[in-house]
């Protein structure tokens, strides 16, 4: 039995290797059409070995490690674990791990990845890698905690902790609210995801890439693959909360990984302090509403 988990944990890694790098080609390839340009043309037919040959040089470059940290390296693999890890307890045909508390899981591993992100700014011995770290975590805690009451907003609706019975209950039935639940959804997972126009946890421009700044080799790759994972498993959380069944759920996956894509090609850069006034001053009242609206629902259905 236990071999059996490991084989199947194995392929489940690996097929999460290759969503990546099919990903990162997609996204290069979209953006390519976005600005009028030629996307990867060259490595394969189409540019398609073009993710694999990147991968297979950012491992084979030299690895910087700070002299006396021995967390260093230890960090990215750490953050490549939690990202892997948040799959388990998805419901694709099968759970690999399974229980009642899969939610709550997903939450503690979201919490732990904000020390991941503080830690590697901190053992990096470098000013820009410090205050990079910093910021990243006041914006992260900003929009984490309007994240988190926004599921639970739908924890509550659906009275579970388990992701299998947001699959298993359905989709949100309420027309005339869905838009405005997948736009403020949209908006918190992009922020979640540390992408484009809030990716100012990795603000080139103005922070000379942030907290990662002084990885390079294979630790920049492990925190470069745990980001794209993350992105995979946003989408997963999207087609458990707004899609019907097994076969929506896969093109609600394609439909979200599309929109961020997107919507970095389309899209500049937000001012830090505009995120943190954004999630503070917006978002925690909606998500607020979605609360008292929930329970309403849940006590007219008792009485009716």
């Amino acid at each position: 039995m236990m071999i059996m988990f490991n084989v199947n944990l194995l392929l489940f890694c690996l097929m999460l290797l290759l969503l990546v790098a099919f990903l990162v080609l997609l996204e290069r390839k979209f953006l390519g059409l976005l600005q009028e340009r030629k996307g990867p043309n060259i490595v394969g037919l189409y540019g398609l070995f073009q993710t694999v040959m990147d991968g297979i040089k950012l491992i084979l470059k030299k690895n910087f490690m700070y002299y006396g940290s021995y967390y260093f390296g230890l960090l990215p693999m750490l953050g490549l674990f939690l990202s892997i890890s948040h799959f388990l307890v998805v419901p694709l045909p099968y759970t690999l791990v399974g229980g009642d508390f899969t939610a709550l899981y997903t939450f503690v591993l979201m919490g732990l990845l904000v020390y991941v992100v503080l830690g590697c700014g901190y053992v990096s011995g470098s000013g820009y890698g410090i205050i990079g770290s910093v910021r990243a975590v006041a914006q992260m805690i900003s929009y984490e905690v309007v994240f988190m009451f926004y599921i639970l907003s739908f924890m509550y609706l659906f009275g579970t902790y388990s992701w299998k019975m947001f699959l298993v209950l359905g989709s949100v039935d309420f027309t005339f609210l869905k838009v405005f639940f997948f736009l403020v959804w949209l908006i918190l997972s992009v922020a979640e995801l540390n992408r484009t126009p809030f990716d100012l946890v990795e603000g080139e421009s103005e922070l000379v890439s942030g907290y990662n700044v002084e990885y390079s080799g294979y630790g920049f790759t492990l925190l470069f693959l745990s980001e794209y994972m993350n992105i995979w498993f946003m989408g997963m959380l999207f087609s458990l909360i707004f899609m019907f069944n097994l076969v929506f759920f896969f093109f609600g996956e394609v439909l979200y990984v599309s929109l961020v894509v997107w919507i970095r090609g389309l899209l500049p850069r937000f001012k830090f302090i505009q995120l943190i006034e954004l999630m503070w001053k917006v978002f925690l009242p909606c998500v607020f509403f979605f609360f008292i609206f929930f329970f309403y629902i849940k006590y007219l259905v008792m009485l009716l």
